[in-house]
């Protein structure tokens, strides 16, 4: 289970350095306002169930 939690935590770290970078390139970008907003809900919706999923597991972790 430790292996698991570690993975979680991982996960989580890669998807908040992505949404740290893409979010304002995201914003700063005119082009196509519904699909950066779009992707950027996705993000924080992925961000969200693994903070969720890391919560879960470490009940697991002793």
């Amino acid at each position: 289970m430790q292996f698991i939690n570690t993975l979680t935590v991982l996960a989580l770290v890669v998807a908040s350095f992505a949404l740290i970078v893409a979010v304002p390139v995201l914003y700063a970008s005119s082009e196509d306002s519904g699909r950066s907003n779009r992707l950027i809900l996705l993000g924080s919706a992925v961000w969200v169930a693994l903070v969720l999923l890391n919560w879960g597991v470490s009940f697991f972790v002793v």
